[in-house]
């Protein structure tokens, strides 16, 4: 059982023949894994493809730059837009006439990286909290029938050594 999360691998083994069979490694590696998520953050790849060519001419991923025409006149905004995971798509605009382009542009990216923000720790703390439900409703964790290190039944401190040749 293997858990990545920004480049580290957290895991471990939980072979049938040690757990004393399918049901209990199975077990022993659900308990693994709930008490590991307890401990490291949410997984937060973001999971889309990119299009092919980009229309996005600021450079910055959830930020464009936009033109909206009402009755004759052009108004252009810098629009944020990010996932909530209570609300879905979260949008928010800032009017380059009343903030200027840098102003604009830098406070399109704060609301990102805020309501980004937001959204992982409401992600931490769903993960959390359904591990630890999990962990509570779980029955205990079983014991090892064998040892690790044992190889066919064989104990690694009883094994003859090797013959030199």
């Amino acid at each position: 059982m293997t858990v990545k999360r920004r480049g580290h691998n957290f895991g471990d083994y939980f072979p049938d023949a040690v757990w004393g069979g399918r049901d209990r490694a199975l077990l022993a590696a659900q308990r693994f894994k709930d008490q590991l998520l307890l401990c490291i953050g949410p997984d937060t790849r973001v999971r889309r493809r990119s299009p092919k060519g980009s229309r996005n001419v600021t450079g910055v991923v959830g930020v464009n730059l936009e033109r909206h025409v009402v009755k004759g006149r052009v108004y252009e905004y810098y629009l944020a837009q990010w996932q909530d995971p209570e609300k879905g798509t979260r949008r928010r605009r800032f009017l380059i006439d009343r903030y200027g382009k840098e102003q604009a542009f830098a406070f399109a990216m704060e609301a990102r990286e805020a309501g980004v923000a937001h959204g992982h720790a409401h992600q931490l703390a769903r993960q959390c909290e359904e591990a630890t439900r999990r962990l509570q409703d779980a029955p205990p964790m079983p014991r090892q029938v064998k040892d690790p290190l044992s190889r066919k039944g064989i104990s690694m401190a009883r094994r003859r050594p090797r013959r030199a040749r």
